[in-house]
């Protein structure tokens, strides 16, 4: 790769970014350090003249605080790499923006690949090793979710498009009108749509434990534990954070998805844990990256960034990426087996 090849990132509007949880900021301060010119857009600056797509981008001058230029239309094979960095709700607009990115000239790198983004749902994908799963049912029957939830007696419904816990409800056959809340959950918005219910694991008390993948290797992990009275523990829902290590069963369960998600062009992941149960899969923008830099006194997006780079300039050694503090079991560190 040349310095002059810049990387373009396609966000959310800066205004509503939780500066807390933002990864996308570090990983832009991170490539304009080294001497990358970084870009900004969001999803109504792409255009789409006949087959060529193109987009009003603005330099990014400084990450922290947050500097642009004014826009120019650009097109995107002038671009090293595209990262698609918007939050769900992965709903009709998502996949609309997807398929402009289709329009990507070949030579574009994509983190993560776009069509991956859409063929692939961040509660669905676990799903694919069933025996690393807790109990789970994705449907719009109602008397299905009505029967799993009376058979597990306390389960979780989840919306499929959303993220940061948006959504998520928890219901138990020992609370009245549980029945209409699992009817007005499939309902929610005004028509019927799918909802995913897993069997309540009250192990989530002591933490839900986010794992960042980088090509399938684990580079950082953070515990995230609820409010107290809480069974949310998503950052964005007021989870505290802690230092973690990984159990054997967690490593052996990333080790198994890794090939998945380097086959599907899946560089950034964040796995969730729960009891050592894998729960979700984040895809589309995973983050807790800051959090994970905190409690570890690490700097995530160095590793990510030189990854991406030598993606970019075609060093796609396999060696390169799990390098980082948790690429293999230490004895004498917090991240070890437990």
């Amino acid at each position: 790769m040349t310095e002059t090849e810049p990387f373009l990132f396609i966000m959310d509007p800066a205004e509503t970014l939780n500066l807390e949880t933002e990864t996308s900021l570090l990983l832009m301060a991170e490539l304009i350090t080294r001497g990358v010119p970084v870009y900004w857009a969001e999803a109504g600056d792409l255009i789409l003249r006949q087959n060529t797509l193109q987009v009003r981008a603005r330099r990014v001058r400084g990450a922290m605080p947050l500097e642009r230029d004014e826009a120019l239309e650009m097109w995107t094979g002038d671009f090293g790499a595209v990262l698609l960095r918007t939050d769900p709700p992965v709903d009709e607009a998502y996949l609309q923006l997807t398929y402009l990115l289709d329009f990507l000239p070949g030579h574009v790198h994509q983190f993560n690949r776009i069509s991956a983004l859409r063929d692939l749902n961040e509660k669905l994908l676990p799903l694919y090793w069933p025996d690393l799963v807790p109990p789970t049912l994705t449907t719009m029957n109602a008397a299905a979710l009505e029967a799993f939830v009376e058979e597990h007696g306390t389960a979780v419904l989840k919306p499929l498009g959303d993220c940061s816990g948006r959504g998520i409800t928890r219901v138990s056959t020992s609370d009245r009108g549980w029945r209409e809340s699992v009817q007005s959950f499939i309902g929610a918005g005004g028509g019927r749509r799918m909802v995913q219910v897993q069997a309540f694991l009250p192990e989530v008390t002591a933490g839900d434990k986010r794992v960042f993948l980088l090509n399938g290797n684990p580079i950082g992990a953070v515990n995230r534990v609820p409010r107290d009275g809480a069974y949310l523990a998503n950052i964005h829902q007021g989870a505290r954070v802690e230092n973690t290590r990984l159990t054997g069963r967690e490593r052996e369960a990333v080790a198994r998805i890794a090939p998945l998600l380097k086959a599907r062009g899946l560089m950034l992941v964040g796995a969730d844990f729960i009891g050592g149960q894998l729960t979700e899969l984040n895809i589309t923008s995973p983050s807790a990256v800051r959090q994970i830099n905190a409690v570890m006194g690490a700097q995530l997006e160095v590793q990510i960034v030189e990854a991406m780079l030598a993606a970019v300039s075609g060093d796609r050694s396999d060696n390169m990426p799990g390098t980082g503090p948790m690429a293999a079991p230490d004895t004498g560190s917090a991240l070890c087996c437990a």
